[in-house]
């Protein structure tokens, strides 16, 4: 087993022992963090974190299915994800999308062949004074021209931030 799988488990079951006192209510809590550490969450992270805090696998998948930043299928180690909602979509977003499709050479909801990163359309982002708005992991960017959108992602080409 590679040593970072090995980290990788003692971390995971770490959070979830953090985490299980609290049952259901440390359910979201502990999907985060233990995603921040997967990078996403697999069939049998779930089950590990169902047994753990001791609540049904259902209520697992039902809170993973339900919020949009967590994933049951792998992603990029950096996720790009661009608003769309009104506020966005009225200021540009459409050719912000555009933008990072042609950069990436991807489609929204697709990763790049390298597995680096992985291109999503949001709803709604909360940021609408900041529209249009686009997010690169958890770093936020607002107002977004779709010239900006090469510079933005190259640098996160180049730093291999994440």
């Amino acid at each position: 087993m590679p040593e970072d799988l090995v980290v990788d488990e003692e971390r995971v079951a770490a959070v979830i022992s953090r985490w299980a006192p609290l049952g259901r209510s440390g359910l979201l809590p502990c999907l985060e963090e233990v995603q921040e550490i997967t990078g996403w969450l697999s069939p049998q992270v779930s089950q590990r974190i169902a047994e753990g805090l001791r609540v049904p696998l259902a209520d697992v998948y039902g809170v993973i299915s339900f919020y949009s930043l967590l994933y049951e299928q792998p992603v990029g180690r950096v996720v790009v994800r661009v608003c769309d909602d009104v506020s966005c979509y009225v200021n540009g977003s459409e050719a912000v999308v555009q933008a990072c499709k042609a950069h990436l050479g991807i489609d929204a909801g697709q990763t790049t062949p390298d597995g680096e990163f992985t291109l999503e359309v949001h709803p709604c982002l909360g940021r609408c004074e900041r529209a249009p708005f686009m997010m690169v992991n958890d770093r936020e960017y607002g107002p977004v021209r779709p010239e900006d959108v090469p510079q933005i992602l190259d640098e996160w080409k180049r730093t291999k931030e994440g």
